[in-house]
C-alpha cells in the first residue's frame, strides 16, 4: 500500500512538473496538451492507483483473477510510466506505450467481469474504480490531440 502510494505521489509529481517546466524541450502539441489533457492524466493515473488498491483488497479465495487483474493494471501502469518519461525528455510518446496500457486495462476488466460482488464487496470496489479508469484513459484520447 506505502509503495503504491509512493508510486502516485512521483507519478502525479511527474505529471504537475510538465506544467511548471520553464526551460523545458519542445514537445508537440498532443504531448503538452491543455487543462482538460493534463486533468484526464491525472484521473487516469489516481484511479488506476485506485484501482490496484480495490484489487488488492479482494479475498484470496479469488485469487486467480485477483493476480490477472493485477497483472493487467501492472501492464497498465507500466505503459504510463513510459509515456510519462516520453513527456518529461520531450521524445514522442510510443503507441506501443498507448495500446499497453489500453491491453493493461482490459486483461483487469476481464478479470474483474468474472468476479461477483455478493460475498465480497471489494470486487465491486475495483470493478467501479476500473470503470473510472477506463472512462479517464478515454477522455486522455479525446482531450490529449
Amino acid at each position: 500500500m506505502f509503495r503504491s502510494t509512493i508510486t502516485i505521489l512521483f507519478s502525479v509529481l511527474m505529471i504537475a512538473g510538465l506544467f511548471f517546466q520553464a526551460d523545458a524541450a519542445p514537445l508537440h502539441s498532443r504531448q503538452i496538451g491543455n487543462l482538460a489533457c493534463n486533468i484526464a492524466r491525472l484521473k487516469i493515473v489516481s484511479n488506476l492507483a485506485a484501482t490496484k488498491s480495490a484489487v488488492s483488497e479482494i479475498d484470496d479465495t479469488n485469487a486467480a483473477a485477483k493476480t490477472a487483474a493485477t497483472d493487467g493494471l501492472n501492464s497498465a501502469s507500466d505503459g504510463i510510466k513510459t509515456i510519462a518519461k516520453s513527456l518529461i525528455t520531450g521524445a514522442q510518446a510510443p503507441a506501443a506505450a498507448r495500446d499497453q496500457v489500453g491491453a493493461g486495462l482490459t486483461a483487469a476488466q476481464t478479470a474483474l467481469d468474472g468476479l461477483t460482488s455478493g460475498d465480497d464487496p471489494a470486487v465491486a470496489e475495483a470493478q467501479d474504480k476500473l470503470s473510472s479508469a477506463i472512462a479517464a484513459g478515454q477522455d486522455v484520447v479525446a482531450q490529449c490531440k
